[in-house]
Formats: C-alpha cells, structure tokens, sequence
C-alpha cells in the first residue's frame, strides 16, 4: 500500500523518474506520459497527506485551471465530441505536472545537477550518434532511416524525424542547467562547457535536416546574445564556430545542401520556375487557409481541439492535395481554427508577455549595463519565446510528446519565481 511507503522514498522514486522524463521523450509519447501521471499521482497523494495546497493554490496554475474548463466547454459544444473531449479533459496533467515539479525541486534540490549530467550526456550522445548515422547511413544500433522525398537523420528516434526538434526545444533548457547553481550563477567557469554545448546542439539540428528546428536555434542564440550581456562574447565565439560548421556541411554534401538551400528556395516559390511566394510551402499555406475557414465559421471559441482533421476532410472542405492533416502546422493557426479568438489571443498574450520581459532585459544590458533577469530565468523565457514564436511553421500544440517538452522547463520556471531568483 501507497500509505505505508515513507514520503521522502515517494519523492525520491519521483525525483528519479523526473530526472528519465528527458530520456524518454526519446522512445515516444507513452514513456515519458505514463513517468509524468505518475509523478502527478505521487504529488497529488503527498499533498492531500500533508495538507500543502498552496501549490495548487498558485495563480499560474488556477488560470490554467480556468483555461482547461473553457477548452472542455468547447468540446463539449464541437461536432466530434469525444475525440475531441478526450483531450481536453485529460490536457490538466500537463499543467499539474509543472506544479508536481515545482513541489520535487522544492523536496529535493540536487536534481538540478542530476539533470545537468543527464542532459549533458543525452546530447553528446545524440552528437555521436548522428556523425556515425551521417557517414554510415544507421546509428549505432545498426536503425537505418531512409526519407526518399529528403535528407534526414533520426539518430535515436528511428522512424521518428524528430531529432531536430528535440535539441532545439530542449537546449536552451540544458544551458539553464548548466548554468544554474544552487546559490549563485557562476557560469564564466563553465565557460567551455557552453561554448562546446552551443555547437553540439548547432551541428545536430543542422544535420538532422529539420528547417524549422534550425532556424529555432538561430532564433534562440541570437535572443540569448541580445538578452544576456554575460553571455555574449561566449556566443559570439560558440556563433562563429557555428558559421564555419554549416557553410562545411553544406558546401561538402549535396543532401544537406539541396535539404537546406534548394529545397526551402523552391518550397518557398523563390526560384526562376515559380510562380508566387508561398507560405513556407503550398502544403503549409493550404493549411492556414483551412484554418482561417474554421475561424471565420467559429471565431470566438473555435471548432473544439482535435477538430481541424476532421473539418478538412469534409468534401466540401477540399482545398487541395495535402491540405489536410491532423492539425495546421502553426500554433497560432490552430488556436483560431480550434479554440478562436480565446485560443488565440491566450497564446499571443503568453508569448508577447515573454517578448516584453527579454526586451525590456536588453535594452536594460545596452543602455546602463544592469539586466533585470537571472540569466537563468532568461534561458527558460528562450524556451517559451521559440515554442510560441507565431512566424515559424510548428506541431500540434496539444500533442502528447510535444505538450511534455513544453511543460517540462515550466517546474523549473516557477522555481525560479518561488525562490525569488527570477530577477537579479
């Protein structure tokens, strides 16, 4: 029985599989979703045991709460109501899970440095990994992976074009680790660590072949420069390594080339032969041309979250040839389609929120040399700025694997406000 196990061997066993979440995030969605439920179920007992509700009681996850009821409510009222209500009802372990998190780190502090190993080791791993399946076409297990319509590595992933997205979500979230300490920043010391962090991560996503994922941790560098005046002459360094790394790649293999250079330029309607700019592709552009459908049809709550597959493949919903999928492709576009202006303006609200605080940050570093934020709480922020970044293509916000490298960083996040090492 659950009752007879002493609470600092619950949160131990919890710790313990917090700490294998990012492993196995790797293998798919069920692993790293069975380690979260349990972890929430494990909080949830502790807290009822010893009367702790001022975890729920925090006002970020009551307005999460208050989120979750309106999403139901609108599933309840959409065409398809049970796939569509399976998600929405079960999305509140997402949120739970960062207030579960919150509550381990607070019990036991040094998973930060057991998770600073283990994402450490994770990384140069999938580094290795993806150099052996580069030049012998299988990863060291001897998977192979082979994407005829483009280049792509998958290292560990398998079937799984995943590789990129991973490393780049979840790097900013590796450097926080790094850097962080239980009682001050001392990241000039780990200076090396980083720079070499920076080009792992870098040279992974480019050669995995994912664009977005690329342009991700462009995005991401380039905010961490302009943020954190500490961090800078570090990334200009680690960036200029990083420019002789991709003009390497690209002009010493063709796939990686015609993967990053031809292949956008003709997606994107820039060559000779085509005959208008598109949005990243037609593909893409059918999709938010579907969503825009839905908006216009339902613009204040939307169709319901998991509706935008079944609208499109209507018959009379036809676009054209690959315009519908499960889900938009964008985050913002799916907000409208599936919960409208209330989905959507919740999610450009979080991200301008995050934009204003790194903003105010650099120009803060620029003008009198003093930042208001940890460099810590800056490279979470980073995570947050390029999950919801609008002008990039992007996954379904309400899937399992992608929802869980979203609400991973957030524990970590309102740590940093709890103890009150968010600002400086």
């Amino acid at each position: 029985m659950i009752k007879s196990i002493p609470d600092y061997k619950l949160i131990n066993f919890a710790s313990i599989i917090l700490c294998l979440i990012p492993i196995g995030i790797i293998t798919g969605p069920f692993i790293p979703d069975l380690f979260l439920v349990i972890i929430n179920f494990i909080f949830v007992y502790l807290m009822i045991k010893n009367k702790e509700y001022n975890y729920i009681k925090n006002k970020y996850f009551i307005i999460f709460i208050i989120f979750c009821l309106i999403i139901i409510s609108v599933s309840l009222s959409s065409e398809k109501v049970v796939p569509s209500l399976k998600n929405s009802s079960t999305y509140i372990r997402f949120g739970l899970f960062s207030i579960a998190t919150l509550y381990i780190l607070q019990k036991k502090p040094e998973v930060f440095n057991y998770l600073k190993y283990i994402f450490l080791v994770i990384f140069i791993a999938l580094f290795i990994d993806t150099i052996f399946q580069l030049i012998f076409s299988v990863n060291i297990f001897g998977q192979s992976y082979e994407n005829k319509m483009n280049f792509r590595l998958t290292s560990f992933f398998g079937d799984d074009e995943v590789l990129g997205s991973y490393v780049a979500r979840l790097f900013p979230l590796t450097l926080f680790f790094v850097i962080y300490k239980k009682n001050q920043i001392r990241f000039l010391k780990e200076k090396y660590v980083i720079i070499a962090l920076i080009i792992i991560s870098f040279t992974i996503v480019l050669l995995s072949g994912e664009r977005t994922s690329l342009a991700l941790i462009f995005l991401n560098i380039f905010i961490l420069f302009l943020t954190s005046k500490k961090l800078r002459k570090i990334i200009f360094i680690s960036g200029f390594i990083c420019l002789i790394v991709s003009s390497i790649a690209i002009f010493s293999d063709e796939r990686i080339k015609n993967r990053m250079i031809t292949t956008t330029i003709n997606q994107l309607g820039l060559s000779s032969d085509s005959q208008r700019i598109v949005i990243f592709s037609e593909t893409y552009e059918g999709h938010y041309k579907i969503s825009l459908k839905m908006f216009k049809e339902k613009p204040i709550f939307g169709h319901g979250i998991k509706m935008f597959r079944y609208y499109c493949a209507k018959p009379e919903n036809y676009l054209s040839n690959n315009a519908c999928t499960t889900h938009p492709h964008n985050f913002y576009a799916q907000m409208l389609s599936e919960l409208g202006i209330f989905g959507f303006f919740t999610l450009l609200s979080i991200f301008l929120y995050i934009s204003f605080l790194l903003c105010r940050n650099t120009i803060q570093s620029f003008l009198n040399n003093k930042e208001k934020l940890t460099i810590s709480s800056i490279c979470l922020l980073s995570c947050y700025f390029i999950n919801f970044f609008p002008f990039l293509p992007s996954g379904n916000l309400f899937n399992n694997w992608l929802s869980i490298l979203i609400y991973y960083p957030l524990g970590f996040l309102l740590y940093l406000i709890k103890n009150k090492k968010f600002y400086v």
